[in-house]
């Protein structure tokens, strides 16, 4: 009875000492919801100006092929690792699109979140693609 009791109580502390490290949850949820109205008009802007890029992703790499020149930042999130995460800032045309090498992302879900600049205007674009 002693040993159940103090596998019991082991469980529970465990279970609180590893409760604030949940990588579903992003650490400024709010701040994000808050900002909702903001993104939803970037993502619209990038349908309405015909600007969104194409994302095409196979075993040896992602590429992101803009419709015009642009500045960007990619940030990669990969649901179920926080640690997997990644970010990507650069330059890119329609005539040198954006390549990176599919073993920099585990295979498995992936959520890209791409802001980029063309023409001086802000656009924000975000997928979600299950890696090979």
């Amino acid at each position: 009875m002693g040993l159940f009791m103090a596998f019991i109580i082991a469980m529970s502390v465990k279970m609180f000492m590893i409760a604030g490290e949940d990588d579903l949850i992003e650490k400024n949820y709010y701040e994000k919801g808050l900002a909702y109205d903001q993104d939803y008009n970037l993502q619209q802007d990038a349908i309405n100006d015909s600007v969104v890029p194409v994302f095409k992703a196979d075993e040896k790499r992602l590429i992101i092929r803009f419709t015009s020149a642009a500045s960007y930042k990619l940030i990669c999130k990969r649901p179920s690792d926080s640690k997997l995460d990644r970010i990507f800032t650069g330059y890119a045309d329609e005539n040198d699109p954006l390549i990176l090498p599919g073993d920099a992302f585990k295979a498995g879900p992936w959520k890209f979140h791409l802001e980029f600049t063309s023409n001086g205007k802000p656009y924000l674009v975000e997928r979600e693609i299950n890696m090979l």
